[in-house]
Formats: structure tokens, C-alpha cells, sequence
């Protein structure tokens, strides 16, 4: 592992400066751009949480850097990182045209990580096809299937880590804590070249994180989510692909948080016979910020609420992830962790609702709110059958 680290100590450098002086230059040059990079923020749209307009082109430094990343370690990473730059163009490119506000509708996007996917599959022949379950690996045995299940998966990713990028820095976070947990595990099996590609990864997301916490002054924006999120979910394809005795569930422990956090959304959703793609603010981080901010007494509480609450949830995003580098040889154990760490995030997010429901009544913050949201996604009820109160108080998600 040290040398390991040591090698690639020349290459993963220049990724990460290469990120932040890209991500310096756009904050430097923002009066020139911001008219079309803020789209979505600063009040620009009802689903914003941040006061002032932003850009949210980080995912440009992030691609610079790995561009960077991929001619210095062309020779570690076998061509990995190249074919998930080209596959990736799709879907960055879907994300780029909302960032811009060239609208991109979320079916389309959907469908650009499922071609980015498609193009991933045809480039590498690689595919999930097995260590799942009983009779869903048999059913893996076939490439056809194996290659829809391994499409559909690295989309879904692609969007999980876009509904995470609620506040400063946890995207980024998130992102680092999956790239390094995967590059850590590549080492452990001796997979250098996928090691190379998610330490790429991690360095050019590293990069913009100076620049993006705590004060926000520059976001990841959907080009970024989706970027790192279909590199690093691919990163992980191709571990347990080349690696059969690496667990698919410990690979799924390292992106946790996201894999949780859109489940959640998705069930909320179905249960209020809402579109998947309806916004709402009761993601795990929506629910922490509005925790904090009532408690912030003075001017200005919502920009300290946000990045303070990357900090609280830091612990339980690497927490499953360090598990799933420890049962990276063990499928059963793994898999039962994940079913804790799932149960767990729902009884504590249930916790904190109940906790503070008296306290968001008492100063009228609109947080008691969410506790009746929680309580009508359990009933199933409708948008049209709730309280008619406002959507500033119902609330809308960044992302989705």
C-alpha cells in the first residue's frame, strides 16, 4: 500500500491542483458567468437553500482534474479512467445543460446515465454478475441481464449523489469517503488499476472542496454530481467484477449515505403517490439543517446551519463505509450491516422529527412541518390532501 501511495503520489497531485485552480478561476471570473451558472440558486428557484447566487460549475474542475488524472496514470489505471471520461459524456453533459439553465428535463437525464452506462458496458465488457443473492445471481448468469442490472445500478448512483448535494460540502464529502474507501479496498486485493482510477476521483473532488466549504462560493452542481457519482459507482462495478471475492454489499457500504438517502426519497414519494422526481425537503440533511438552524440565535443562522451539518453527518457517512472495508471478504456480514446502518438512519431521522416537533410549533419555523409530512408519507396521503400551507414551509429538496 505505501508503495502504492508513493507512485501515485506524482499523478494524483496534479489532479488535485489542476481542480482547485480551475475551481479558483471560476469564482475569480464569476461576474462574468453567473447570469447563466447561478440557475437554481440564490432565490433563482423555489427548491434553493442558499441566499446568494452561486455557480454550480464545479463539476468543470473536477472533469479538468481528471483529465489530468487520466494521461498521468494512464500507465497504473490500464485505460479505466479514459473509458469512464468517454462513456461519462452523456450524462455530464445532461447535467451541464441544467447547471446553465439550458433546461434538462429529469427523464432526459435519466436517460443520458443510462446511455453513459450503456457505452460504460460495451467499452469494458464488464458487468455485475454475481455475489447478489441466490436465484438473482443465476438470473446475473446471463450478460444480457447482467448488463441491464449493472446499467440501471450506475444511473440510479449517478442521481443518488446528485440528491445528496443539499449543503456545503457533503456531496464532496460523500464522494471522498466512497473514492478512498474503494481505492483502499483495490489496494487490499491487489487491484492497483482501479485504485488509481477512484484515488483520481477523490483527488479532483478534493479540489473543489477548498473553494465549495464552508462558505459555499462555489457548488458541484448535476454535471458534478452525476460525474463522480458514475465514476465512482463504476469504480466499484469494476471492483467486484475483476475481484469475485469482493463483496457487492461492502462495495455498497462505501456510498451508504446516497444509496440510503434515495431509497428514503423514493419511498416517501410512492407512499404520497407523488412523482419520483417531486421535490421535497426531508432529505437526512434537510432535516439536520432545519434541526439546527432555530437553535442559531442571531443574523445569518442558515449559513452557519449549512455547513454545520456536512460536519454532524460526517461520522455517519464514513462510518458504513469503513465497515464495508472490513467485510470486504465476508457477503453475509456485510449485507447485515447494511440492514442496520438502514434501520438505524430511519429510527434516528424519526427521532430527531418527534424531538423537535414541539419546539418548531412553538417559535414557527415551519420544522413541525416536517414531522406532519413524515406522518402523511406514512398514511400515503397526497400532496392535494395536506394542509394548505406554504411551499416555503413544506419545502422543496436542491436536487430532487
Amino acid at each position: 500500500m505505501t508503495q502504492f501511495l508513493e507512485t501515485q503520489y506524482i499523478s494524483f497531485l496534479p489532479v488535485f491542483m489542476t481542480s482547485l485552480v480551475v475551481s479558483i478561476v471560476i469564482v475569480m471570473t464569476r461576474a462574468k458567468h453567473i447570469h447563466r451558472t447561478a440557475k437554481g440558486h440564490g432565490g433563482l428557484a423555489i427548491q434553493s437553500a442558499h441566499d446568494a447566487p452561486t455557480p454550480r460549475i464545479g463539476g468543470a474542475a473536477v472533469l479538468a482534474g481528471l483529465f489530468v488524472g487520466a494521461y498521468f496514470s494512464q500507465d497504473m489505471h490500464g485505460g479505466l479512467l479514459w473509458y469512464g471520461l468517454l462513456a461519462a459524456v452523456p450524462v455530464f453533459l445532461g447535467g451541464f445543460m441544467e447547471d446553465t439553465g439550458f433546461h434538462a428535463s429529469p427523464k432526459n437525464r435519466l436517460f443520458a446515465a443510462m446511455l453513459s452506462g450503456l457505452i460504460m458496458v460495451l467499452l469494458t465488457k464488464q458487468t455485475i454478475h454475481a455475489g447478489v443473492a441466490p436465484g438473482v445471481d443465476y438470473l446475473l448468469g446471463f450478460y444480457i441481464v447482467s448488463a441491464l442490472f449493472t446499467i440501471f445500478v450506475t444511473a440510479a448512483m449517478c442521481h443518488a449523489f446528485n440528491l445528496v448535494d443539499g449543503v456545503n460540502g457533503l456531496a464532496i464529502c460523500i464522494s471522498l469517503v466512497a473514492a478512498g474507501s474503494l481505492t483502499l479496498m483495490a489496494i487490499s486485493v491487489g487491484d492497483y488499476p482501479v485504485a488509481a482510477m477512484a484515488g483520481s476521483v477523490g483527488a479532483a473532488v478534493f479540489g473543489v472542496l477548498f473553494v465549495n466549504y464552508p462558505y459555499g462560493k462555489l457548488f458541484l452542481g448535476d454535471a458534478g454530481a452525476y460525474l463522480v457519482g458514475f465514476l465512482i459507482a463504476w469504480a466499484g462495478v469494476f471492483l467486484i467484477a475483476r475481484n469475485p471475492d469482493v463483496s457487492c454489499w461492502s462495495v455498497l457500504l462505501t456510498v451508504f449515505w446516497p444509496f440510503m438517502d434515495t431509497l428514503a426519497a423514493v419511498g416517501r414519494r410512492v407512499l404520497k403517490k407523488a412523482p419520483i422526481g417531486a421535490p421535497d425537503k426531508l432529505h437526512f440533511h434537510h432535516v439536520i439543517m432545519r434541526a439546527i438552524e432555530p437553535n442559531l440565535h442571531h443574523h445569518g443562522s442558515k449559513a452557519v446551519a449549512n455547513p454545520l451539518t456536512t460536519i454532524i453527518l460526517f461520522p455517519l457517512v464514513a462510518l458504513p463505509a469503513g465497515i464495508g472495508i472490513v467485510t470486504i471478504h465476508d457477503n453475509g456480514l456485510a449485507f447485515t450491516w447494511l440492514m442496520v446502518f438502514v434501520l438505524g438512519c430511519y429510527a434516528l431521522k424519526y427521532a430527531i422529527v418527534r424531538h423537535f416537533r414541539r419546539f418548531g410549533r412553538a417559535i414557527g419555523d415551519g420544522f413541525a412541518d416536517i414531522h406532519d409530512d413524515c406522518v402523511d408519507a406514512g398514511k400515503g396521503v397526497s400532496g392535494a390532501g395536506r394542509r394548505d400551507i406554504p411551499f416555503a414551509e413544506q419545502g422543496g429538496t436542491l436536487k430532487g
